[in-house]
């Protein structure tokens, strides 16, 4: 029996169960993955069954192999990942090349471990291959039979994290069964992995060319006690941004985390509007990417958590979530947050497993474009709209958002008194001004130095009602 696949059309509330093909309206590209050698040789020695037997066979033959392949590509293009480990650790240059030779292994590490190794799990080497910690905390929550959601990041063996589940039974209502799973899938993964889950029958694996209607998917199987894999690194710039790890301390080697970063919002969706457990998962990697050790972490729940450890801001945050105080954005904001918090630590401990490094400046990024402003005024107009935007996007316990757009709000009423002055016209070199990677704090001291660094002693004079408008906002970060 093959696996389910479930394919989402478009305007229609009926389940549609089918494998993706050229004619469905999800396309294979011309490049991928069909026609990409690495994922057709994968798909290939899946399809025949070239890996039976190498579920002994040591995996030090194939670290040697991608020693000599990571060398190669760390010397050609480590400039990318050389930015993030910049970032993170500004302090550790020394390493910046030896962490990119091992990004560059890892990834290699982990397609070899896909092809010849994650098909061999069964029911009898699950701990061989990977051990679980922590399946009473997921346990626990599939029991309440609200459907469980399992957010993850691209760390480590991150596939282990579902193919540990395949073959483990739990009794619900005095029934032994399988845990019924759900992922999302992409048209690339769906062709790197479909020999793999045919024998799977206890999976299904969602594709769509419509997020719009993906949500409706997912609800359908949450309502049957479902447990649902997501992604929370695989974000996108234009959604809403909390704090990476909030609450960290600097270490002499790694920088402070408390920048804010776009997070996918179906997770806290379902939570809030379903009532879903939310049960984080992480791959823990040991001696090589053929093992692993699970770890599924408590449950996630602002109603029932222990506060009584958490800084002022945090706590009182929490209370008004309790309390239905708080606003949507705040509430969703806050569930990202205590995601990110157990989930992206482990980034620091291990910084060249995160799969997410390489495309971390690119998908992060926040900036007010500066090309073709002339004057002082247009400076400030293109700036305060997208600093409106950015808090709009953006959340952080106790910040006073409404405070700070009235402020805002206040000196756009100002600028129309204000009309284009020959004398304020503006050389500006640079192209864009960058809010990416920063906290609220950060970013509107960041604005008002770049503001202030256009003035000559008349727009000091001129302004000074605004500039004090605009200082005013740092006691509401």
């Amino acid at each position: 029996m093959k696996i389910d696949f479930v394919i989402v059309f478009g305007m229609t509330t009926e389940i549609q169960i089918q494998r993706l093909s050229n004619n469905s309206s999800i396309r294979p590209t011309e490049t991928f993955p069909e026609f990409n050698l690495i994922f057709r040789l994968s798909n290939f020695i899946h399809k025949y069954k070239i890996n039976r037997g190498f579920e002994k066979f040591p995996f030090l033959a194939f670290k040697i192999l991608s020693i000599f392949i990571g060398i190669e590509h760390a010397i050609n293009g480590h400039k990318q990942l050389s930015k993030t480990w910049q970032f993170f650790y500004p302090k550790k240059e020394k390493m910046y090349r030896h962490w990119t030779n091992l990004f560059v292994r890892y990834n290699i590490e982990l397609w070899l471990d896909t092809t010849f190794y994650l098909p061999l799990r069964n029911a009898t080497n699950e701990e061989y291959f990977n051990p679980i910690e922590g399946f009473e905390n997921l346990k626990q929550a599939i029991l309440k039979k609200k459907g469980v959601l399992v957010p993850t990041i691209h760390i480590g063996e991150f596939y282990h994290t579902l193919f540990s589940l395949f073959h483990k039974e739990i009794v619900i209502d005095g029934k032994k069964q399988k845990i019924p799973l759900v992922v999302l899938g992409s048209k690339e993964n769906d062709f790197l992995f479909k020999e793999q889950l045919k024998p799977i029958k206890n999976l299904k694996v969602i594709l769509t060319d419509d997020f719009k209607i993906l949500k409706k998917t997912v609800e359908h199987y949450l309502k049957k006690n479902y447990t649902v894999f997501l992604i929370q690194d695989y974000y996108f710039p234009n959604q809403l941004r909390t704090p990476f790890y909030y609450n960290s301390k600097n270490t002499k080697s790694s920088k402070n985390s408390n920048f804010l970063i776009p997070c996918p919002q179906m997770i806290t969706h379902f939570h809030l509007n379903l009532g879903c457990p939310i049960i984080p998962v992480i791959a823990i990697p040991k001696h090589n990417l053929k093992h692993s050790r699970v770890k599924f972490l408590p449950e996630i729940c602002p109603q029932t958590m222990d506060i009584s450890k958490e800084n002022e801001k945090l706590k009182n945050e929490i209370i008004n979530f309790r309390n239905n105080a708080l606003t949507k954005k705040q509430r969703y904001g806050l569930i990202s947050l205590l995601i990110n918090r157990e989930l992206y630590p482990y980034v620091f401990k291990y910084p060249y497993l995160w799969q997410e490094a390489f495309l971390f400046f690119d998908r992060t990024k926040f900036r007010i474009q500066l090309k073709d402003i002339k004057s002082y005024v247009e400076l400030l107009h293109t700036i305060l709209v997208k600093l409106k935007l950015f808090i709009k996007k953006t959340y952080e316990p106790g910040r006073k958002d409404s405070k700070i757009l009235q402020i805002i709000g206040g000196i756009e009423l100002d600028l129309e008194n204000f009309e284009q002055d020959p004398n304020e016209e503006l050389q500006i070199n640079n192209k864009f001004i960058e809010l990416g990677r920063m906290n609220g704090r950060n970013a509107i001291s960041k604005i008002i130095l770049i503001i202030k660094s256009f003035q000559n002693t008349n727009i000091k004079t001129k302004y000074k009602n605004i500039n004090e408008k605009l200082d005013s906002l740092r006691i509401f970060f």
